[in-house]
């Protein structure tokens, strides 16, 4: 069963999405593959009905939301939220495994229209998806796993909605958040700066996965954002927030993936088929202090942590 809410425009007669931004937010649960096709069949819900579809997949307790990047169509999307949800089950999550899909069109060459696409839905993946779910009684523990892009909509959605906007009194927040390969500027997450802040504001602990073999975080770089450092592929700057953590992952692609392997596409997305990766995202979501999490070990002469498992 996948289980998701989408800001693609929808064709009911044809049973398909596409790349386009939609008006509205459909939600959405899959209940298996067409046979033979590779596809799944869609079947569209309620908001509360969809709710209650989260919580009988477990997530009366933990929801782990894939907010997925550039370059990624909805297939894609579901394939991955597939592993995802494969992987931390493997480890022993018990909670229920969703995604935001939002209007990627699926290929390298549309990175500007992905990141302005990416920017005018962001707002929904707040208050369409994370807002219902932490209206939810009893309020579940919410969890984030942002990808290349898939931070950017984070932060932007973040960064829309004050304290008002949630449930009860206070300011709302999920619990965990964390980006592999993340593709946004290396210099908002240091401390103070406006990415820093709202993820401070918004989520009891920040897990930042980055991998200097990162070859698609290096073009974006160079070639699409003038130079600027992204945080997937450089690391959070020096001075970054208490409760902000960075996890180098250089040594675990390396050892893990086969030197043929080792090419430009799947040095952005190996995440998905390393379990090591999975161990210590399983331990964030547990709770795990990050000082004695037995999947990392220190780097001599930083404040930074390696992925060793």
């Amino acid at each position: 069963m996948a289980i998701f809410f989408s800001r693609r425009t929808y064709n009911a007669s044809k049973d398909a999405f596409n790349k386009h931004p939609s008006t509205v937010t459909r939600y959405v649960s899959m209940p298996g593959k067409k046979p033979g096709a590779g596809g799944w069949k869609s079947v569209m819900c309620t908001q509360d009905e969809w709710l209650q579809k989260v919580r009988d997949a477990g997530g009366d307790k933990d929801i782990m939301i894939y907010v997925h990047g550039f370059n990624t169509d909805q297939k894609d999307m579901l394939d991955r939220m597939e592993k995802i949800e494969k992987n931390l089950k493997a480890q022993g999550y018990e909670g229920a495994v969703i995604g935001f899909d939002w209007p990627s069109d699926g290929t390298i060459f549309a990175y500007k229209k992905d990141k302005a696409d990416a920017k005018t839905v962001a707002p929904c993946f707040v208050s369409d998806g994370i807002l219902p779910l932490l209206s939810m009684s009893p309020r579940p523990k919410i969890h984030l796993l942002a990808h290349s892009m898939g931070a950017l909509v984070v932060l932007r959605a973040f960064s829309d909605f004050g304290d008002a906007a949630g449930p009860g009194t206070g300011a709302w927040k999920v619990a965990e958040v964390t980006f592999a390969s993340a593709d946004v500027d290396r210099t908002w997450l240091e401390r103070g700066a406006w990415g820093s802040l709202v993820l401070k504001h918004r989520c009891k602990r920040f897990t930042n996965y980055y991998s200097r073999e990162d070859l698609v975080l290096d073009i974006s770089e160079k070639i699409q954002n003038g130079g600027r450092e992204r945080v997937g592929r450089d690391g959070m700057p020096e001075l970054s927030a208490s409760g902000h953590f960075d996890v180098r992952c250089d040594a675990q692609y390396l050892r893990d993936v086969k030197p043929s392997k080792q090419r430009q596409k799947y040095s952005h997305r190996w995440w998905f088929d390393n379990e090591g990766y999975f161990e210590d995202l399983h331990a964030v979501i547990k709770g795990e202090d990050a000082s004695s999490m037995s999947t990392r070990r220190a780097i001599a002469g930083t404040s930074d942590q390696e992925l060793f498992t």
